[in-house]
């Protein structure tokens, strides 16, 4: 739920019932200059600059149903109010997934999701927010509802906002509907874990996971007194744990072949995780972003980066913890306390330059206080121009309504 710390200036808060209901609203919104602020599950609010301007608060918790759920084409439709729990289940019953692991799913919104991109450790096996969402509606700070993309998985007509939309923070639209592809359960998911003392060590082994025939599901790099428990290793090396998935066969030969490639690596002493230590493993793993600290950033990178990372933050606090989707390039750091130099030294002065290096760039997922991040310290450095971001936000929300000084804009 919210987090007390990332209140937002909301001045009274709206659940339109239909689609038609929050059009008239952001219309009535446009026309009067009120800022607005999509909430979903509220579990993301942390995510983005401390808002500053007294706005409404435009709630999808209404919207919420399943419109087609057509099986045979492993396609669902959905409003975007409904909770990542309420839809994995649906589609459990199926024996299908939407395979992103998501924090406090109970809460979490689907909406909320496509807005903050938000991904998981099964991003290298499975993919990303962006290659599931196959149609898109969405309601733009003019009060105009507009479609991207369709139901069917060869849809190509029209504009892409699909992925326009994904990761805009609802500052281009409110999403209200969504349709993303779908895929069938594994029969069995297996964990194998082995400590690593050696950096150099690690980064043969992700290297060679990258073209592993074993096809990972997800690549983790782990640090810290978080996973020491359930892993079995110290607290003071690095964890690779890879996760296979598949058919009961294929699991075992892929296991087994695992842990042969990681001794010739110079990594031996892998061994498989028991059923419940592998589900809470994972559970832990999806739910380390969204916990809270005095400060958690994430470093965006190729593969190759995320170990020169990891030894850059271990250097900079070697007490903070790392959970790195390793075959992707992710790094989630947190940090019980804020390193010398502040926030804009760990993001700006340390991390960002490394971070480019590696065609990357770092966030900052949570603070303490959030009133003293810039959009620097926030965002990093930004890909396209600052013009270019600002022209499509002018065609989506001229007036500047919709979650006013939370992104990128100036």
């Amino acid at each position: 739920m919210p987090d007390s710390t990332y209140q937002l200036p909301i001045t009274q808060t709206m659940e339109p019932t239909t689609v038609a209901e929050l059009a008239v609203l952001l219309q009535q919104a446009h026309a009067q200059t009120a800022a607005v602020y999509p909430l979903g599950g509220q579990t993301a609010i942390h995510y983005g600059l401390a808002a500053k301007r007294d706005g409404w608060g435009m709630s999808t918790a209404k919207l919420d149903k399943i419109i087609d759920f057509p099986v045979k084409d492993l396609t669902i439709t959905v409003e975007a109010g409904i909770t990542m729990q309420c839809l994995n289940e649906a589609l459990a019953n199926e024996g299908l997934m939407l395979p992103l692991d998501v924090p406090q799913q109970m809460h979490a919104t689907l909406g909320g999701v496509i807005s903050t991109n938000t991904n998981g450790a099964r991003r290298f096996g499975f993919g990303t927010v962006r290659d599931y969402v196959i149609g898109i509606e969405a309601v733009n700070g003019k009060g105009q509802v507009f479609h991207g993309g369709g139901r069917v998985v060869k849809n190509v007509a029209g504009y892409d906002f699909c992925k326009l939309l994904t990761g805009s923070v609802g500052t281009l639209g409110i999403i209200t509907q969504a349709t993303v592809k779908l895929k069938p359960l594994p029969e069995e998911s297996v964990t194998i874990v082995v400590g690593v003392g050696d950096p150099d060590v690690a980064e043969a082994c992700v290297a060679m996971l990258m073209e592993s025939p074993t096809v990972p599901s997800a690549i983790e790099l782990l640090y810290g007194d978080s996973w020491s428990e359930l892993t079995g290793n110290s607290k003071d090396q690095l964890t690779l744990v890879v996760q296979l998935s598949g058919t009961a066969v294929e699991t075992a030969w892929g296991q087994r072949r695992l842990i042969d490639d990681l001794k010739n690596q110079g990594a031996p002493g892998a061994s498989v995780l028991s059923s419940e230590t592998h589900f809470n493993l994972w559970q832990q793993i999806q739910e380390f972003p969204a916990e809270e600290r005095e400060l958690t950033i994430q470093v965006k990178t190729v593969s190759s980066g995320a170990v020169p990372v990891i030894e850059t933050c271990r250097t900079l606090d070697p007490s903070c913890t790392i959970q790195s989707d390793a075959g992707n390039g992710v790094v989630t750091v947190g940090f019980n306390e804020i390193p010398d130099g502040g926030i804009s030294g760990v993001v700006i002065t340390e991390l960002g330059p490394l971070a480019t290096t590696y065609h990357g760039h770092v966030e900052t997922l949570r603070c303490s206080n959030p009133e003293n991040l810039t959009i620097g310290t926030m965002w990093g450095h930004l890909a396209a121009p600052e013009w270019l971001h600002n022209r499509i936000k002018e065609q989506f929300d001229p007036r500047g309504i919709l979650n006013p000084g939370r992104f990128v804009y100036q």
